[in-house]
């Protein structure tokens, strides 16, 4: 394909403020989801395993896109998506941990969000702490779950936001990516 032009997409002024608005939605669709199937005695309903993998995924992408702007014009738009790929693969250990953790085997120790959000985990459970909730009950589960999500999703920002601070740094501008549309040559 030598000689094709990739331009990236046209963008606007509130373009950075899409991710983490998408990041949100999806927090609360997942909210949704926990509280409808919170008093649900038994095994969870079939539903609830692709809403999980949708709003992961959604998060992961989202985590990746927010700090983007970090990398917009010093790098050519390829080399974008190619860190923008890197950065979803990068929070792969993070699902890791969000999935395994002590607190979800029988006879395991009380869940703390340390244990599935090792990054920002000590900071929501110091937040769950202060809160008059008591553990076990729907709102405490409703709240530990979005804290979850969200402290994967803020896992996500900060892999991201490393790999492209880095990306930056060592990073030599290729010739006509500064230009108009950051058109570059595919070879």
């Amino acid at each position: 394909m030598s000689g094709t032009n990739i331009a990236s997409l046209p963008r606007s002024r509130f373009s950075p403020a899409i991710p983490p608005l998408v990041a949100v939605v999806a927090c609360v669709i997942w909210a949704g989801t926990a509280r409808t199937v919170s008093g649900i005695i038994g095994p969870a309903p079939p539903f609830v395993l692709p809403v999980f993998v949708i709003v992961m995924v959604t998060l992961a992408v989202a985590g990746a896109a927010t700090p983007l702007p970090l990398i917009s014009g010093a790098v050519p738009v390829r080399r974008e998506r190619q860190a923008m790929l890197v950065a979803v693969a990068a929070s792969v250990p993070f699902v890791a941990a969000l999935l395994i953790n002590p607190g979800g085997w029988p006879g395991g120790s009380a869940p703390l969000l340390a244990d599935s959000v090792p990054v920002f985990g000590w900071l929501f459970d110091g937040i769950m702490n202060a809160l008059p909730l008591t553990a076990g009950t729907p709102a405490y589960n409703l709240l530990f779950s979005a804290f979850g999500i969200f402290g994967f999703y803020l896992e996500c920002v900060l892999a991201a936001t490393i790999l492209y601070a880095a990306l930056r740094l060592i990073a030599a501008p290729a010739p006509g990516s500064r230009k108009e549309g950051h058109a570059e040559e595919e070879g």
